[in-house]
């Protein structure tokens, strides 16, 4: 059966296989990618080169490259292009006086085909100018430089709005470099503090200036590429030469092309009108600019060519105008003046955010095109030579004109004595490090709970990472996740997955069909671990979810010396409970058989633990305790507000479920409650506050119970009429009708009111006389340690985690049972004034205690 079902799939992958030989398409050469990684092996005299995606060669690489083609003539090289953008690249080659037909050492390739996958494969030295793609892992023997394309005056990675998924691919390769050039101490800080490199990324920054300024630091000029100028645009060399380089802007990215191309055309016009006499008029726009206008007729005269490298073109510039592009720093190294110009600056500003204050650039700021041609008519430079020093010292002083020979020399030696005070170490393994993932982040406790502890732990020991999914288009996933601290570093599961074709139809069987339990390869598994985390290390990794196999896999397979899952529940109830005859968490009872892939697996509670133990001993290895961590601070503060909360508007829900008792569908885990205690909190006397107003916050699903305590309700009511009960929570799986038929059916509805889910429920917490948890199981209940930090009496169900969390009833009014009748006992004790809480809940002392437990995880 085995024999067969592996020879289906190899049949599968092999058609595959030549179907990709056929398409550049993204899916397939991640595929291939996948199915050849370990197949192809690592060549040591192979460069790989791609800037711009392959949209040009230009840059540092191209420096790097020249450099080498004439000390180590006998390497190969690598060049990846687009097709679309062959003419770019190859233009860059020319200008260069590089003769790529004529030299057998230098070889195009086009990118995502096969052979691009296999180029980058087998190739020893990695070098890029900004990301390789998502599918892409380096190989241990391989060795990525990445330059990277600029020094930053807007905000970067993180410190932009979303930053922390936007940067996901950024952050993915700056991790797996193994030398990160930095043309300045500025960037260096921006690379650790912005893009979170710091105590975590184990290569070298070489802060050592740019290769891509060498010839502008030199002085150098190209005579090829003055031709060239002459030749194709508008140019004399009988003038001086304004370079205007600006950046692009959003809306260049959706705007019609001509629409775009119509602002430049402009621009040229109202500069070569006014200043045309003197100078040649050149733009050099953003590669994402030129890629939408390079076909406009209009502009070729004036709008150079994006396989011209922009430095190349510096050096023959007499004065820059830009916005806010990168490039004026290297500009810097000329000596010559630059001024700014943009329309919309505090838009922009606001949008995206600077470094530093515009007053501080070296040259004026104009926001009014004849405001600037009347600056450059005056011919007047000097006024911010003061400026112009500092820049130049902060932010170019390490470009001596040698900083290529330098990067090279550190890369093919490793002479990183000679250049120690260049490098920079992020990571002196000083703190902990911790990866875990967050599950999907949906209204719930257990997204609170990962919440409380993220935020709770100590940073200046700890070094933590979240692994999560891109759902920002959900808004509880988005509300959620924006209440974690922004200390820690964010990877996001994105790209296609490694996995080839066979691997990847395995994968599918192994997960859903137990039979094909065999096919599923932890290899794969760790290979594309590796992808998502950028061949990072940790001491723990947590899957904080434990319901859904599809990424707490990963966690499993991550590079972790100890590895784990939370239960937040009595699981292989969880797992196997049905509603309307159907399974309601079958992908939890389909992940459950994956769960030995965890060296230990944590209960939120013990008593939790205890029931785990019993009925996942054939699914788990080890088991342990990380109990629930709670913010009392912030519910203290949050219930001083206004309550706010979103209508169930329960009669659009579709047609209603199972109308069984919710006894019946979840079995409840029963323990035994301390009588004496019991008895020593219910006073007979009836001297303490008669309770009239009730509340209970919790999704509204079977499990908890809502339905029994509906019914013990009535009953309170019928002999208490001041008596109300207030419902919030969420509806799962439309099981709110059933709460509400329920309460129409016993004319409850004007003293039993359901007020859907609360971001803020705690005001309306605090002021309730009682707060209601009647549950058949709970993991361990951070609802409950949310009313037990506003010290609310509370009734709560005699399961074992309640029993736990409640100290043996301490902190509450345990019932005897949780039917109707036995809840209806609990509520009247109340209602009589009869009960007086026996110990205040010390969240102090109880987070302390998590965080311990947190801490032993590591040992």
């Amino acid at each position: 059966m085995n024999k067969i079902v592996y020879k289906t799939f190899k049949q599968i992958n092999k058609s595959m296989g030549k179907l990709v030989r056929e398409t550049n398409n993204f899916k397939l050469i991640s595929r291939m990618y996948a199915t050849k990684y370990s197949k192809i092996k690592v060549r040591n005299d192979s460069f790989f080169y791609e800037t711009r995606d392959g949209q040009n060669f230009s840059d540092s690489p191209l420096q790097i490259m020249k450099f080498l083609l004439a000390r180590y003539p006998d390497f190969n090289h690598y060049i990846v292009y687009q097709n679309r953008y062959f003419e770019e690249v190859t233009l860059g080659l020319h200008i260069n006086k590089i003769d790529y037909a004529q030299n057998p050492k230098i070889h195009l390739v086009e990118r995502n085909t096969p052979e691009y996958v296999e180029a980058i494969l087998f190739s020893k030295f990695l070098i890029t100018d900004s990301t390789f793609q998502s599918f892409f892992v380096k190989k241990n023997d391989q060795i990525y430089l990445n330059t990277w394309h600029g020094t930053p005056l807007k905000t970067m990675g993180y410190a932009m709005p979303d930053g922390n998924f936007d940067s996901w691919n950024v952050l993915r390769n700056f991790l797996m470099t193994d030398y990160l050039v930095s043309p300045n101490r500025h960037t260096t800080e921006i690379f650790l503090k912005d893009y979170r490199l710091q105590d975590k990324y184990d290569g070298k920054i070489l802060e050592i200036g740019y290769p891509r300024n060498d010839s502008l630091s030199s002085g150098q000029t190209t005579t090829h590429l003055r031709h060239f100028l002459e030749e194709q645009y508008a140019f004399s060399k009988n003038k001086l030469t304004l370079v205007y380089a600006p950046t692009w802007s959003p809306s260049d990215m959706y705007t019609k092309p001509s629409k775009v191309a119509d602002t430049y055309i402009n621009m040229y016009r109202q500069l070569n009108t006014a200043l045309g006499d003197q100078y040649n008029i050149l733009m050099k726009v953003h590669p994402f600019v030129y890629n939408r206008i390079k076909r406009i007729e209009s502009i070729k005269k004036f709008v150079v060519n994006d396989g011209i490298d922009a430095n190349e073109l510096l050096a023959e510039a007499d004065i820059l105008v830009t916005d806010f592009s990168s490039i004026f720093f290297d500009f810097l190294n000329t000596n010559k003046p630059i001024v700014f110009f943009n329309e919309d600056a505090e838009t922009y500003k606001k949008e995206r955010g600077y470094y530093f204050p515009l007053e501080s650039l070296p040259g004026p700021f104009f926001s009014k095109s004849a405001d600037l041609i009347e600056y450059i008519k005056k011919g007047d430079f000097n006024e911010y030579s003061e400026n112009y020093s500092i820049f130049k010292k902060k932010f170019v002083s390490l470009d001596d004109g040698k900083v290529t020979d330098k990067v090279v020399d550190l890369m093919l030696n490793g002479r990183f004595e000679k250049y120690s005070d260049n490098i920079i170490t992020a990571n002196k393994n000083e703190k902990k490090t911790a990866l875990i993932y967050t599950g999907g982040m949906q209204n719930n406790g257990i997204s609170a709970a990962l919440i409380n502890l993220v935020n709770h732990i100590d940073y200046t020991n700890y070094d933590v990472s979240l692994l999560t999914a891109d759902n920002r288009n959900d808004d509880a996933f988005f509300n959620n996740f924006n209440k974690i601290t922004d200390k820690v570093r964010v990877f996001v599961i994105r790209g296609e997955s490694s996995y080839g074709w066979i691997k990847l139809f395995g994968k599918f069987f192994a997960e859903n069909f137990a039979i094909f339990r065999f096919l599923y390869s932890q290899k794969q598994a760790k290979l594309n671990a590796r992808r998502l985390l950028a061949n990072q290390k940790f001491d723990i990794a947590i899957d904080f979810d434990s319901y859904v196999m599809n990424n707490g896999q990963w966690i499993a397979a991550s590079e972790a010396e100890h590895t784990y899952n939370v239960l937040h529940n009595d699981m292989w109830l969880e797992a196997n409970k049905k509603v309307d005859g159907r399974l309601k968490n079958s992908k939890t009872k389909k992940y459950l058989h994956f769960w030995n892939l965890f060296d230990t697996s944590l209960s939120v509670s013990e008593a939790t633990r205890k029931i785990n133990d019993i009925k996942l001993k054939k699914y788990i290895n080890k088991s342990g305790v990380l109990t629930n961590i709670i913010d009392a601070e912030k519910i203290i503060q949050l219930s001083k507000k206004n309550v706010v909360y979103e209508s169930l508007n329960i009669e659009n829900l579709l047609e209603h479920v199972d109308k069984k008792n919710s006894s019946e569908i979840t079995k409840a885990t029963f323990g035994d409650v301390d009588i004496s205690k019991r008895a020593l909190s219910i006073h007979n006397s009836g001297s303490y506050k008669k309770a009239t107003k009730f509340i209970t916050n919790s999704r509204l699903s079977p499990e908890k119970n809502i339905d029994n305590l509906i019914l013990a309700f009535v009953k309170l009511h019928s002999v208490y009429p001041s008596v109300e009960l207030h419902i919030f929570g969420k509806d799962v799986g439309n099981y709110a009708p059933v709460l509400y038929d329920l309460v129409l059916s016993n004319q409850a509805e004007n003293y039993i009111k359901f007020y859907g889910y609360s971001e803020n429920p705690f005001p309306a917490i605090a002021n309730a006389d009682v707060f209601l948890l009647p549950s058949h199981t709970e993991g361990q209940s951070v609802a409950l340690m949310e009313a037990m930090v506003l010290q609310k009496n509370i009734v709560a169900s005699n399961i074992l985690a309640n029993i736990e969390l409640l100290n043996g009833g301490d902190y509450g009014l345990l019932t005897i049972g949780n039917h109707p009748d036995q809840l209806l006992e609990s509520l009247k004790i109340m209602a009589d004034g009869k009960y007086k809480r026996l110990k205040n809940f010390d969240s102090q002392s109880h987070n302390k205690l998590v965080l311990h437990q947190f801490d032993k995880l590591f040992e």
